[in-house]
């Protein structure tokens, strides 16, 4: 997701000599003064538009600053992680209104021949968010593991949990169908008391996102109401640095 923000030179064809001589420069200081509101203004967005976002999420926004020779400051969202899946990734759907792309957790539920092809994980009535509105990464990983997602269902667990887990009264998480529901289930309480909450269901239709992410929307309207100011100013105060020669 990228915007490029440049100025339209034509109108300064017949200028002087000396506003000529200026206008690369003064043009350069416009767009990245341009640019850098923009992504305030996107990341002032974010915040209203998602639920707590990340660090990286918030931070995903950057800027190529424009050069007197380019002549145009590029705004984009990060395509890039260290860890995880890329900002310019998981944002598309809020800005596109596209389908959502598969989880990992999803890909590796189906590798372990848990998940059904065709059909993708939503969260279930009993499944705990954090503040992001997302099941913790943590919370993933102990459900691979116990669902046997992993080589060892067990391979974190203390001795103590080992033993519970052969006289079947282990509280975690299992795939199965449940009334009819297919999905991600816990088990919770011992013996008489023990139920089930469903945590993650199976659906057949992929899940979709809206458009609520108005990111080429905020840029354009930006550009368009402050490059004629900031490119006035930046000219102005290009001109009377050259007097001062």
């Amino acid at each position: 997701m990228t915007v490029n923000v440049s100025i339209d030179t034509s109108a300064f064809d017949s200028a002087s000599a000396e506003l000529q001589r200026q206008l690369p420069y003064a043009g350069s200081v416009a767009l990245n003064n341009v640019a850098f509101r923009i992504r305030g203004e996107e990341r002032s967005a974010m915040g209203r538009v998602f639920m707590n976002p990340v660090k990286l999420t918030l931070n995903s926004v950057l800027i190529d600053k424009a050069t007197k020779r380019s002549g145009r400051a590029k705004v984009y969202i990060r395509d890039h992680a260290t860890k995880g899946t890329a900002p310019s990734k998981y944002l598309a759907p809020a800005v596109f209104g596209t389908s959502r792309n598969e989880k990992r957790f999803e890909r590796a539920l189906r590798f372990a021949g848990l998940l059904p092809a065709g059909m993708y994980a939503v969260h279930g009535e009993m499944a705990r968010l954090n503040k992001h509105g997302n099941i913790s990464a943590g919370t993933y990983n102990k459900i691979l593991s116990q669902v046997r997602a992993n080589s060892d269902s067990t391979q974190n667990a203390t001795d103590s949990q080992r033993s519970k887990s052969k006289r079947g009264i282990t509280k975690g998480y299992f795939v199965g169908k449940i009334e009819g529901t297919l999905g991600v289930w816990k088990r919770v309480g011992y013996k008489r008391r023990r139920s089930v909450q469903p945590i993650l269901i199976f659906v057949k239709k992929k899940p979709e996102y809206r458009k609520r992410f108005p990111f080429f929307q905020i840029a354009e309207g930006i550009a368009r109401k402050h490059i004629p100011i900031e490119l006035e100013k930046a000219m102005e105060r290009a001109l009377a640095t050259a007097k001062r020669r």
